[in-house]
Parts: C-alpha cells; structure tokens; sequence
C-alpha cells in the first residue's frame, strides 16, 4: 500500500455484543446491528464485554467465515484480508463480529474524515437506515459465503457509506435523515453516469429543491453537486488505476459529457492530470 493511501476499519456486530477499547479515545461497546467505524484504523482491541468470565480475546478475522488476527492495526499486516468473521464465545452468548478493512485516497474524503474522532459507533437504527450501507454489510456477512475478487470494492463501497453516515450531523431527536436523502445518497453511489441535476436529485427525494438541498447539506454534510462530483471523480481514479478502460472513455463512463470539465474536477480532486494519475497507478498498487 502506497504511503498516499490511508486505511480504515469497520466492525459489525452480527450477535452479541462486545467492548471496543481504541486507543487514545474511550472504548465502545457496540451490541447486534451496530457498526464500529475508525476512519484511520486506529489500534484497537476487541474483547468481551465486562462482567463476562472465561472468554479468549476474539481469534484474528481472514476470509469470510474464518479466524485470523483480531488487531487490524498489526504493522506487519498493513491492510490484511478485506472481510473476516471473528467468533467470541463464552458464558455470556457467542458474538460474532464481522470485520472489513479497506484502503482508500484520503484526498477524495478530506472533508468527511475532518473532525471525526478515531473511533464512531453507528446504532442500529441509523444503519438499517442506510439501504446501500445495510445491504452490503448484509451481503458481506452471509453464511457461507466465499472472498472473491469483488471484495475489496464492496468493502470500499461499505466505507464509503458509513462515511457519509457518520459524517452527517443528525437534528436532535431524529433517528435519521429523511428517507429521500437516503434514495438520493443511494443513486448517487450507484448511478453516478446518469445526467443528475440538482433538480432530478430533489425528484429523486420527492422533495423541492430548497428542501433538498439544505436537508442534503445537513445529513452529508455537503451540498448534493459537490458529492456527485466526488463520487464520480472516486470512480473515475478507480478505472484508471485498476483497468485498462481507454482514457477518452472514462469521463462518458462517469457522467461527464465534457472532457474539459472531467479534466478540471479530475486536477480539483487529485492535484494531477487522469493521465499523470494512470501513469503513477503501478506505483500505488
């Protein structure tokens, strides 16, 4: 991993609960359907929650339904398996923990990662809120379910997510956003080509536009335009670092009918030319 690439970690109680404790901040002691997200992968360690005797730190998490090292902080180990399930077994219950680790430009998500502290909880509620961040968690965690070459951008998608969720400041009293900022935060991820105007993303929220916007600023805590540049500028770094897709091809692929315009926001995003970024991607890998 290229030292301009940051990581993060994510812990998603499956059953059960456990205690968190991070280090530099106060432990956390997420129950079932909660996620644990530490934007910088701080070192942390996972243990059973107090009062509970007779049960081992949890085994190390690697592939989806197996065990590995419980600290995905490990040096020796800079990004590690990209999903694990960890199990935790004692008097109290079993807990089951699914964990995801990714690697990711810190460029692109500056404004989001500002000013959160090392280790965010999100409650179940605020998660089965989030369609696209509840799916794929649920997706990630299915029994039986093999790794396969698709994991690491799901997971980076699942990042992405609780990102924003985290990110987003709540109105005292609400247990989330209004469902449409959800749809709209949903396409946006999903359907970044389509020709999104700020006027058919508040269609999208079946609200006005001056609703939208501010209640779009308020749970992401950007204005609608700005996340869809970056959503896709994200994609666009992602296609010409991982494949072969011609240059002239990716602003159309992203949603760009200007090539200009694709340049500008591309050097905006990233301080490089999509060509100086494609050339530099051997060295990221």
């Amino acid at each position: 991993m290229d030292a301009s690439t940051a990581r993060a970690v994510l812990h998603y109680v499956l059953a059960g609960g456990c205690r968190i404790a991070v280090t530099g901040t106060a432990a956390l002691d997420p129950s079932r359907g909660e996620l644990v997200l530490l934007p910088a992968a701080a070192r942390h360690r996972i243990s059973p929650l107090p009062g509970l005797r007779g049960v081992s730190p949890p085994p190390p998490p690697t592939a989806a339904g197996g065990t590995g090292p419980a600290d995905p902080a490990d040096p020796a180990d800079p990004l590690g398996p990209a999903v694990g399930i960890a199990a935790l077994d004692g008097p109290g219950g079993p807990v089951r923990l699914l964990s995801l680790r990714t690697g990711y430009d810190p460029r692109a998500v500056r404004p989001l990662v500002a000013g959160l502290p090392r280790a965010v909880l999100l409650e179940r509620r605020r998660v089965e809120a989030a369609p696209l961040l509840r799916d794929t968690l649920r997706l990630l965690a299915e029994p039986g379910r093999r790794p396969g070459p698709g994991d690491r951008l799901l997971v980076l998608r699942a990042f992405e997510a609780a990102l924003a969720l985290a990110a987003g400041p709540r109105p005292p009293g609400a247990a989330h956003p209004h469902p449409g900022i959800g749809r709209t935060v949903a396409a946006i991820e999903t359907r970044y080509a389509e020709p999104w105007t700020v006027e058919t993303l508040a269609r999208e929220a079946g609200m006005s536009r001056s609703s939208f916007t501010a209640a779009f600023r308020e749970a992401v805590g950007t204005s609608p335009a700005r996340h869809l540049t970056a959503r896709r500028i994200r994609e666009a770094a992602r296609l010409l670092a991982e494949t072969g897709l011609p240059q002239s091809a990716v602003p159309a692929r992203v949603g760009y009918r200007s090539r200009v315009g694709f340049h500008l926001a591309f050097r905006t995003a990233y301080g490089t030319t999509p060509g100086e970024y494609r050339a530099a991607a051997p060295r990221r890998a």
